[in-house]
């Protein structure tokens, strides 16, 4: 068998035999499993039930009827989008075929009249690509309910309060199943004369946007007695009311979209922090073997069999084969999840997915990854040329872990904020950062030209880096009592 082959073998045994290569396996495992038990342990129902009182009976039926307008606005919100990413047009007369916009008060009222969800869905079904996810509504964010029994109605805000405040910190049953009670809205019999105020009562949460719709319901109401004292007519005032400016939004091109750039470069940002992790981690295990050998006197022996290319080299191959086993083991199990478990990280993973489903993406994405593998770990062999033990490899080690890490950092920062800004771009020419750099952008959308160039570039700094590296193995391996640092380490790369 080959000199390099039998290195990078005896190298790939050596390394996933220890509990570290294992533990650091199941590092991404545990994580999504920690997530979806946290998520469902942690994360309380969505929505609130709200509990109306009005003894006046002028209010109530307004502000419950409010709600149902806010649930059917954000679920016509979800309809568009829905409708508009799979390109589905039921043809006129669907109020949610229109596109993404601000549903107006008609909207809603044209939307309930056609029969509202239970249409759409009847529509979807037949309209639907093949492919397609099924749409999911909105789960409903107020739950009007009745008084629970024990309530105080009849007494007044403050025996009303009083009674209501034990039961805010319990469950109630409504038709969503049990939530909590997170606000009482009680309105008294007089309640417009002068001095008198509604009252409302909050579970401590602040929920400034259910306190509104039930401040604008009452405002509305009392407006239209007063214009209807007045004289004036409401209801040409309610059509005026009713008018709304007509816009179109234009989507951003490709690319140009923060929300669709930070779903579709959550994947490829992850595939270059588990570069980092994986170069980081292997490229560890392997500076402490070749550290170890080196205080063995295990090298010598080795060396007289094959020459330090081969070692450099079967090192290499093997380490990056842990790199592609830990990977490989990563992704297999995260796609799983996705497929297979319901919750945030499933959620998100499904739609991220779409940013590596081309051909081209994915042979990017893959060379990005041998090759920063590639460059970073023969860098830590290089350390350990010059190093006698993991004291004297620290001198190396810490700048260059800063070195790679703190740009890392900065670069995920930069994509999600802006992915074709100066910093990503100008990284992505620079080798050493450009497998970090490329990879993260691939989601946004880069042009062939400087997937290309900066690829060849890189390709480039990794044989020049190969070169320089196996000339500072061959005139290391064997010293010990190496002084001279960087300037030692430079000066036998030049030969």
């Amino acid at each position: 068998m080959n000199a390099k082959l039998l290195v990078a073998l005896r190298e790939f045994r050596q390394i996933i035999r220890t509990r570290s290569f294992w533990l650091t396996v199941l590092l991404m495992p545990a994580a999504i499993v920690i997530s979806q038990v946290s998520t469902r342990l942690i994360q309380p129902p969505a929505g609130v039930a709200v509990v109306v009182v009005d003894q006046s009976g002028r209010y109530q039926g307004a502000i419950q009827q409010r709600f149902v307008f806010d649930r059917d606005q954000e679920e016509l919100g979800d309809l568009a989008a829905y409708a508009e990413k799979w390109k589905i047009n039921p043809g006129p007369g669907a109020v949610w075929a229109e596109g993404p916009r601000l549903f107006t008060p008609a909207d809603v009222a044209a939307y309930e009249a056609a029969g509202g969800l239970k249409a759409a869905r009847a529509q979807l079904a037949k309209l639907k690509p093949a492919g397609a996810t099924d749409f999911k509504p909105p789960k409903p964010g107020v739950i009007p309910v009745p008084p629970p029994q024990g309530l105080i109605t009849d007494r007044g805000p403050e025996a009303f309060g009083a009674s209501l405040a034990p039961v805010l910190k319990h469950d109630i049953a409504t038709p969503v199943g049990p939530r909590k009670i997170g606000l009482g809205v009680y309105i008294p019999a007089d309640y417009g004369a002068p001095g008198v105020s509604a009252r409302l009562f909050t579970d401590g949460t602040p929920r400034p946007l259910l306190v509104d719709a039930v401040r604008q319901e009452l405002t509305a109401i009392q407006r239209a007695q007063a214009l209807q004292a007045s004289g004036i007519d409401t209801a040409a005032l309610a059509r005026v009311q009713g008018v709304r400016a007509p816009i179109a939004i234009q989507t951003p091109p490709e690319g140009g979209s923060r929300e669709r750039v930070m779903m579709h470069s959550v994947l490829p940002l992850a595939m270059a922090y588990l570069l980092l992790l994986g170069v980081m981690t292997s490229g560890s295990w392997m500076l402490q073997g070749l550290i170890e050998e080196r205080s063995n006197k295990l090298l010598e022996s080795v060396l007289a069999c094959i020459t330090p290319d081969d070692l450099l080299f079967g090192k290499l191959i093997g380490v990056l084969a842990v790199g592609l086993v830990m990977m490989g083991a990563w992704i297999v199990f995260a796609v799983g999840a996705a497929f297979s478990v319901q919750g945030v990280v499933a959620d998100f993973l499904r739609p991220a997915m779409v940013s590596v489903s081309s051909p081209g993406v994915i042979a990017a994405l893959l060379y990005y990854f041998l090759a920063g593998y590639v460059a970073i770990s023969v860098m830590f062999l290089a350390v350990g040329a010059m190093s006698d033990s993991m004291r004297d490899a620290q001198a190396y080690l810490t700048p260059l872990i800063l070195g790679i890490t703190i740009p890392f950092i900065l670069i995920a920062q930069s994509i999600l904020l802006n992915p074709d800004g100066p910093l990503p771009r100008i990284l992505s020419w620079i080798p050493i950062y450009a497998p970090f750099a490329m990879m993260a952008r691939l989601g946004g959308g880069v042009p062939a030209w400087e997937i290309m160039g900066s690829g060849v570039l890189l390709g480039v700094f990794v044989v020049v880096e190969l070169v320089l590296i196996s000339r500072l193995f061959r005139s290391s391996l064997l010293q010990t009592g190496q002084s001279g640092g960087f300037g030692l380490m430079f000066k036998r790369m030049r030969g």
